[in-house]
């Protein structure tokens, strides 16, 4: 057995980071095919509410068509989740179990489909039940960007995640407008329900806006204002402006669709060029780290022919006591300001320490955004729970809290937990 040196440890804590990355360029390949599943979920959904909205009358062959594509979509995703399964030792219990719901979804999908094709499923337990299924999928999402290891990639997933669920919002939408021109007149709960929908997706692509950086925002920003953003803003007016009962154009909502997918169409470009960049990102990142590997391990092999050095005081390599233990195996980056007498392991050791700790810092960033939109959901739920309200509500009690008490609305939420806690 070869007697484990810091050489073969070094090494293999580089090793690891290749790992690393390589198991988050299948994450982030994994993350691209739901992302696609999503978006064509969104599709059926939106025909399926124009098929019973129109008792059969309109988009039964453009809804077929969509159920073809999507059944191909899952033979897809079951694909790319076996290699995420196989080859990716990040998946925990939380992100297994939440897989085995999405399939249960799927294993249940075609009774959902043929309760539509025979009209025996209602509007609101339509769109409900595409929005759960899509809602899992979301989820999934937000689980791995969660587990990400790599502060440029998990805020990448994070802008993903904030555009996929904008999107989302947007596709529902979609289905309640969709729906009512179908109908041929404006229902106020329906009427409600896409007030809410405006207000949450406007939250979801400012965070979107914040952690895709400047291009991305520039992009968003030049999509959304769009010629044919203004019609659609027509059409958005009035629904959102009718009054309960008022009777509007079934033929309107051909437009309204097209209206709508062509904005929702944009929203997927711009998750295919997030994602593109994740994945080009990812390609540079191991390549670079496969480099450093082989540079270390040609550094390491040339010092190991050099003639052995007898110590000759404490100081010379672990024991130098100018180095702040701090900074000497710890994950900070070493003070710059200094130069340290140090062997060539040693100077090794503390490359490597400062590169983890910048890796460290960047992901605490993001990662704390993560914790903070947990911790918002939970005071969210346990509001709409507790006082039976709906998701904008909720939210805007916490906004309001906040603004009155001039404090950051992760802090409301916080205490509501807290207070709940002591109950």
């Amino acid at each position: 057995m070869k007697d484990i040196s810091p050489d073969h440890t070094i090494i293999l804590a580089k090793m690891r980071h290749i790992e690393e990355l390589e198991q988050l360029s299948i994450c982030t390949a994994f993350v691209d095919t739901i992302g696609l599943l999503i978006h064509q979920i969104q599709a059926e959904r939106g025909a399926s509410c124009l098929y019973l909205a129109s008792s059969g009358q309109r988009f039964g062959n453009e809804r077929s068509d969509i159920i073809e594509q999507n059944q191909d979509a899952e033979l897809k995703f079951r694909e790319a989740l076996q290699r995420h399964l196989d080859q990716n030792n990040l998946v925990d219990a939380k992100q297994l179990t939440l897989v085995s719901w999405i399939l249960l979804g799927f294993d249940q999908m075609t009774a959902l489909r043929h309760q539509i094709t025979l009209h025996k499923i209602s509007f609101p337990d339509c769109i409900a039940s595409f929005n759960r299924f899509i809602g899992s999928l979301i989820s999934l999402i937000f689980d791995i960007t969660d587990n990400a290891v790599n502060s440029r990639i998990s805020t990448s997933l994070l802008a993903l995640y904030n555009l996929v669920q904008g999107k989302e919002f947007a596709g529902q939408e979609r289905a309640v407008g969709s729906y009512m021109f179908g109908s041929g007149q404006v229902q106020q709960e329906h009427q409600q329900k896409l007030l809410e929908l405006i207000v949450l997706q406007d939250r979801h692509f400012e965070l979107f806006c914040q952690f895709g950086g400047k291009a991305l925002h520039k992009a968003w920003t030049a999509a959304m204002g769009a010629s044919t953003q203004h019609r659609y803003q027509q059409y958005r007016h009035k629904l959102t402006h009718a009054q309960d009962g008022q009777s509007v154009k079934i033929h309107d909502g051909y437009e309204w669709f097209e209206l709508c997918s062509q904005r929702l169409s944009e929203m997927w470009q711009m998750q295919c060029w997030l994602i593109k960049d994740m994945h080009d990102m990812l390609e540079t990142l191991i390549n670079d780290a496969k480099n450093d590997l082989a540079k270390t391990r040609q550094y390491l092999q040339k010092t190991q022919r050099q003639p052995a050095k007898q110590p000759t005081a404490l100081d010379s390599t672990f024991f130098n006591l100018s180095i702040p233990v701090e900074n000497a195996y710890t994950f900070l980056a070493h003070d710059k300001q200094h130069s340290y007498p140090m062997e060539s392991i040693v100077s090794l050791l503390q490359q490597q320490s400062q590169q983890i700790a910048e890796i460290e810092n960047e992901l605490a960033e993001t990662k704390q955004a993560l914790a903070e939109r947990k911790q918002i959901e939970r005071a969210k739920g346990l509001l709409m729970s507790q006082r039976g309200i709906s998701e904008v509500e909720a939210y805007k009690i916490l906004r309001s809290t906040a603004m009155e008490q001039n404090r950051k609305i992760i802090d409301v939420a916080n205490n509501i937990l807290a207070r709940h806690s002591l109950v």
